[in-house]
Order: structure tokens, then sequence, then C-alpha cells
């Protein structure tokens, strides 16, 4: 009788030619795979390997991980945990059995999290939601900049305080949103689509770190689709700089933290002087070179062919009228004197007259050119010198100081905070008042619904 392997039983295979060729078809097929199952009987040598089995209801397989790959472990192996490993299959010949090499270890929800975040990124990178085409420029400098996020959180916090210290003028619109658990990529998403619509000129959508399960809201596709299908730009600020979240990947910017995103979305002040300064130079820059080449023109029209011909139309004349000369010269001696002279006056007629003629033309032309260049030189002067007056004004309606000018006063205590409301101080305080030229300082002698006291000690 012969079986699948075409051996009989007057030949049967010793224990080592068995147990070996179970391990040359095992061992191939499963070179590498995932398994989940509880943790049991788990052993940590002193050399540092991991010696434990993994079971479920029905089986259960022994399983190693070397010291080299448990170091790397995020994770405290314990029994009765719900594991995701990734290992290949080992059998031991000596003993006659199988086992993982285990290389890699998740715990159970981590392992499922991962999987499903690897395939919404790959579905929506199939989709284009990530492809740079897509992308919208954030806005030179926005006036109106809306925040979705928790109310309550580090992260408006941040943002709030980075942009009144950059730029003060900017006007925030917060949509106050659940940025974790049930529900809150619905809330997320609802956000980003009301505030698109509110003439936002920048969107910035994040929270601050947490752990993946804390971050996953910004993960759900219905974030992404927001995002993505929003028509104003959108800076994604989730975490912190290590974690990338799906939103990260649609949004038009992606910032490291909620404060990096304020920075983003506004210059100081500084730099927006700078910024002006530089275009205030190229523009001058500009100018030099338009004028160097408009001079440049000049000079080539001053070397224009209709100079030439004229040139040349002159010593044309002047052979024929040594051609004639020697002609006449073999004629009678008073007719040729008589038509020498009247040839003589007509020449000197002729070139004065075509001289006079062509320079006249060419004169006219001059001076039409030159009114052309002028016109333009004062055009082109004049639209530079209102642009820069225009933004000049702009960055000058923008500062604290014509608030100030306009009759507006800012009170400081004795510890240089600023007094916002009459509980910040009491009777009898010190205080600076800062006007637009320069500063005073009064004493509080009476506070309105309370016991009055005399105006002076």
């Amino acid at each position: 009788m012969v079986n699948g392997f075409g051996q009989v039983r007057e030949k049967p295979f010793s224990v080592s030619q068995l147990t070996f060729l179970i391990k040359d078809h095992l061992e191939p097929a499963f070179p590498q795979l995932w398994l989940s199952g509880e943790i049991s009987n788990m052993t940590r040598a002193s050399s540092g390997h991991l010696y434990f089995s993994l079971k479920d209801q029905k089986a259960q397989i022994r399983a190693t991980m070397w010291r080299s790959q448990a170091q790397s472990l995020t994770l405290t192996p314990k029994d009765g945990m719900e594991v995701v490993v990734q290992g290949s299959v080992n059998v031991y010949a000596p003993r006659g059995e199988y086992s993982l090499m285990v290389n890699r270890m998740e715990e159970m929800g981590i392992g499922r999290m991962r999987a499903a975040f690897e395939r919404l990124k790959a579905q929506l990178m199939e989709e284009g939601l990530f492809a740079a085409e897509h992308k919208k420029s954030l806005p030179f400098l926005p006036r109106k900049v809306g925040v979705i996020t928790s109310p309550t959180g580090a992260a408006i916090r941040d943002i709030i305080r980075v942009i009144k210290k950059r730029f003060s003028g900017v006007h925030l619109l917060i949509y106050p949103a659940r940025v974790q658990g049930e529900g809150a990529a619905q809330e997320i998403a609802q956000g980003i689509e009301t505030l698109d619509g509110c003439g936002c000129d920048v969107l910035i959508v994040g929270r601050g770190g947490g752990s993946e399960e804390d971050l996953w809201a910004f993960n759900e596709v219905a974030v992404a689709r927001a995002i993505f299908a929003a028509r104003t730009p959108i800076i994604s600020a989730v975490g912190h700089e290590v974690d990338v979240t799906i939103a990260d990947l649609v949004a038009d910017v992606r910032a490291a933290t909620p404060s990096h995103a304020a920075e983003l979305v506004v210059k100081s002040y500084g730099e927006y002087h700078n910024l002006v300064r530089l275009l205030g130079r190229s523009l001058n820059e500009s100018w030099q070179k338009r004028f160097l080449s408009w001079q440049k023109r000049l000079h080539a029209m001053e070397k224009h062919v209709s100079f030439d011909r004229l040139h040349h139309r002159l010593k044309d004349l002047q052979r024929q009228m040594v051609d004639l000369d020697l002609r006449l010269d073999h004629s009678l001696v008073s007719w040729v004197e008589l038509r020498k002279r009247r040839l003589e006056r007509l020449s000197a007629r002729l070139r004065l007259d075509q001289i006079v003629y062509q320079f006249r033309a060419l004169q006219g032309d001059l001076t039409r050119l030159s009114d052309v260049l002028d016109r333009l030189a004062w055009e082109t002067v004049h639209s530079v010198h209102q642009r820069v007056e225009l933004a000049r004004s702009r960055l000058m309606d923008l500062s604290p100081r014509r608030v100030l000018e306009r009759g507006f006063a800012v009170v400081f205590d004795t510890q240089g905070r600023i007094v916002r409301k009459r509980d910040d101080v009491t009777y009898g305080d010190l205080l600076r008042i800062q006007l637009a030229d320069d500063g005073l300082d009064a004493r509080v002698v009476a506070l309105d619904h309370a016991e009055q006291r005399p105006l002076f000690d």
C-alpha cells in the first residue's frame, strides 16, 4: 500500500524523517502570520526571553518572543490579556513540537483600531482626498478665524493666547464640539460645515494630545469628508507632533500642535511690517528695471534704420554730384558753369529740404514717444504709491495706538495687569492710565454701588 508521499509499508519513515518532513512543509507555509488569542502561562526568563501560550476556547499554541523583540514592547504582557501577535511557525524537531516565534505584539483593541485606520487611509487615498492638487493656500491676513474644538480644553486657550498676542485685530469664531467619545466625530463634522458657511477666512480643527482612543474621532470618515468638502482652508492641529490622524492627511495644512496652528494662521505685527517693507523694496527695484528697459529702448530708437537710410541717401546724393561734375567738365565752359551753379543751388536746397523734413518727422516721433514714456512712468509711480499707501493705511488702522488716539485709554494696576472690571480694584489702589501720547497715575477714591468715601483723605 502506497501513501501520499509514495511510501510503502516495507520502507517506513523514521521519526526524524517524518519530523523534518513536517518541518519542511509547515514552516514555509506560514512564514509570517497574524494571530489573535489570550495569553496564558506567561514566563519571563532571566535572559529577557518570553515564553507563553496563546489560546482560545478550542485550542492553544506555545509561543516564544526573544529578548531583542520583547525590549520594544509598549505593553506588559500577562495572563488573560487578549493580544494580536505577528510571527512565524517553527517546528522543534528534538521534541516533535511546533510553536509560534513572535516578533510583534499588540493589545487586541489597539490592533483593531490600527487596522481600521490603515483601511480608511487606503480608501481615502484611492479616492484622492490626500492629493496635493486639492490643498488650498492659507490667507495672507485673515480677518475671521473659525475654531472647532472643545471649549474647555487646553487647545482653545493656547489658540486664543497665541493669536491675541501676535495680532489682536483678528476675530475668532469658536464652535464648541466634543473631541472624543461617542458622537464626537459628528459634532466636529457639523462644526466644520457650519463655520464653512460663516465667512471665515480659515478654520482650525483640533485638540490637545491623548491616547490613540482619545484621538480616534479625528480618524472618522465623517470628519475626513467634511474637511475635504469645505471651501475654506483648514488647518488640522490634533494632539502632538508625533500623532498623525486621517484629519491631518486630508486637511490643507497640518500643524504640530494647536499653538503651532495659531502661529501659521497669523503672523506677528513685526513680520507683516517687514513683509510690507520687502514688497516696497521689490516694487522700487521693479520700477528701476522697467525704467532702464525704457531707456534702452529709447537709445535703440535713436539708432533706428530710419536714421541709417537718411545717412545713406545723403551719401548717394554726394556721389551723384561728383558724377555730374565730371560730365559737365566735357561740355561748354559757360553752359557748364551755368548748369553747375544751378545744380549746386538745387543740390543745396534738396539736401537742406530733405534734412529738415526728415529731422522734423523724427523730432515729432521722438516727442510723441517721450510723452508716452512720461505718461507711463507717472501712471506706474502713482499706482505703486497708491498701493503702498493703502497697505500702510490698513496696517495703521489695525495698530493698538490708533485705538488710543481715538480717545480710549488702558488702565493698569501696580502689578502691570490690565484692569477690566470694578472688582479688579479696591478703594485707595494706585492705578496707571495709559493714553495715546503719555501715561498718568491715579488713585481709586470711589467705587460704584459701594460706601461713598471722601474724594481726598
